[in-house]
């Protein structure tokens, strides 16, 4: 969870001038194919991230990581658990562990603290994290993760994109955007459905999600310098009544939620000091992960557990507009620190599913037709 303090902004901080690439047109949509189920976590593990290489599913559960082969979902180890030693992360966090290959390693990330493990499970190093910094990747010579500072008068939830040293110190700022979520005079206000800046490391290029700006993808090198921009042709999508409706619904739902409902003692207690703002249209795009030296960003198409995706290369230009299958989407804590609970890699797309059975997750996997 971010903590919010005030920070001085820093004179050095400026923005960059883009180099945009605007693509007119978008080639034709290609469906996905028909998914698989692969089989089930065991019952009652709930996970809190999870990630993909092509021959193995990386699950964080509990401060536990448990590598499962693939396809045949047999388990092959676990390593790290939940404590306070080293190599271990806190029983006690709000949503921000995750675990994610970071090429030939794993990194867990805690509340105060970033893991670096071999692939096979073996402690490497362990790093304090920045106050208010999470999702923490490797990027050129350092690291990359979102910041929040507050700043100005009246106060500003300000969400920051920097770069980080290999000691986890900041280098520079390359983008901020106002935070969907701000503090009120009564508690704290929520835009939703929540413009949630999301970025993806592919090759030496950072792809920054810019719905503030439209439908707009930022290119920047190790050095932060903006060096292209796409921009997808597409109307806006309307927010409808049954979009809020069901938006609050899943949220009044979600584990942190339910957190406070039974610290307030009600969910109308808790709306007295919580208010929710509805946006016109939605955000331009959803996510975005990386697929080899391009990434695919997800737009807010979807029907039932199939979502539409654009294939952005390094030089901003949509090269494919296709669909696929993602299954049951991370809550929205998990996914402020990066968490997806699906992964498109080696031409095929994993994701896990819950609710065929209570307290069970599903695997399943599809080809990624049009890849």
């Amino acid at each position: 969870m971010i903590r919010v303090r005030f920070l001085k902004e820093k004179k050095h901080m400026v923005r960059f001038k883009i180099a945009s690439i605007v693509m007119l047109c978008i080639p034709l949509m290609v469906s996905a194919g028909t998914a698989e189920k692969l089989g089930s976590l065991p019952a009652g593990v709930s996970p809190d991230s999870v990630d993909f290489t092509a021959t193995e599913m990386y699950v964080l559960a509990r401060g536990t990581i448990s590598v499962y082969s693939l396809p045949d979902l047999v388990l092959r180890r676990t390593f790290c658990g939940p404590g306070g030693g080293a190599g271990l992360l806190s029983p006690r966090h709000q949503w921000d562990q995750t675990v994610r290959i970071a090429g030939d390693k794993v990194l867990a990330e805690d509340n105060n603290k970033i893991i670096l493990f071999s692939l096979d499970g073996r402690l490497l190093e362990e790093k304090p994290k920045p106050e208010n910094t999470v999702w923490i990747v490797p990027f050129g010579k350092g690291y990359i993760a979102k910041n929040m500072i507050v700043t100005g008068d009246p106060a500003l939830q300000v969400i920051r994109l920097v770069l980080l040293d290999p000691g986890l110190r900041e280098i520079k700022e390359i983008y901020r955007q106002k935070w969907f979520q701000q503090l009120t005079p009564k508690g704290f206000e929520t835009e939703l459905p929540g413009d949630l800046l999301h970025f993806a490391v592919a090759g030496d290029l950072v792809f920054v999600e810019k719905s503030p700006e439209g439908s707009t993808v930022g290119i920047f090198n190790a050095e932060g310098r903006e060096i292209a921009s796409a921009h997808p042709a597409g109307a806006p999508i309307p927010m409808t009544p049954v979009d809020r409706e069901e938006i609050l619904a899943r949220l009044r739902l979600e584990k942190r939620v339910e957190t406070m409902i039974a610290r307030t003692g009600s969910w109308e207690k808790l709306r007295e000091m919580w208010s929710h703002v509805f946006t016109d249209f939605k955000p331009a795009l959803r996510e975005i992960q990386a697929y080899g030296d391009a990434v695919l960003a997800r737009t807010f198409k979807q029907e039932g557990d199939e979502a539409g995706f654009l294939l952005i290369d390094a030089r901003g230009r949509v090269r494919k507009e296709i669909v696929l299958p993602v299954g049951t989407d991370a809550e929205t804590e998990a996914r402020v620190c990066g968490t997806a609970f699906f992964k498109i890699i080696g031409g095929r797309v994993y994701f896990l599913k819950s609710g065929s059975v209570p307290g069970v997750w599903d695997v399943y996997t599809a080809t990624a037709a049009g890849l």
